[in-house]
């Protein structure tokens, strides 16, 4: 899967996300809080995702790598936590997944990978999998 397909899966999911909406809500959302720059994380998970094949705002030196790619890069843990929650990880996974966050100090870095721990992409995969096929058909 590349950048621009988990864009257009992403442009699909509703924003509100409510045990990321509440960790925002705490402040705990930095990327959100202040910045002033994305209403949600569903904006900023498609508007980074929009310059992913390119140079982008962070200036990439190997741009256009695939969604895993993405997913394993983003330094947003809050941007993280909604993906995951949106695609319907089951909540039990998701406060697992704050706790890493509030326990990985202060570091985007370390926040990410905390949560990536308890949510790698082999399971974001699944969940996009089981979206596109509800049935399991």
């Amino acid at each position: 899967m590349n950048a621009r397909e988990l864009q257009m899966i992403v442009a699909r999911l509703p924003a509100p996300q409510p045990i990321t909406d509440a960790f925002e809500g705490r402040g705990e959302g930095i990327h959100l809080k202040g910045s002033g720059v994305y209403s949600s994380q569903k904006r900023h998970l498609i508007g980074w995702l929009g310059e992913y094949g390119g140079e982008g705002a962070y200036n990439r030196k190997n741009p256009g790598k695939d969604a895993r790619h993405f997913y394993t890069r983003f330094q947003c843990a809050p941007g993280l936590l909604w993906l995951a929650e949106a695609l319907g990880e089951d909540p039990e996974t998701l406060e697992r997944g704050v706790e890493a966050i509030r326990g990985a100090g202060k570091k985007d870095a370390a926040q990410c990978g905390a949560f990536r721990a308890v949510v790698p992409w082999e399971r974001i995969a699944a969940l996009i999998a089981a979206k596109a096929n509800p049935e399991g058909a």
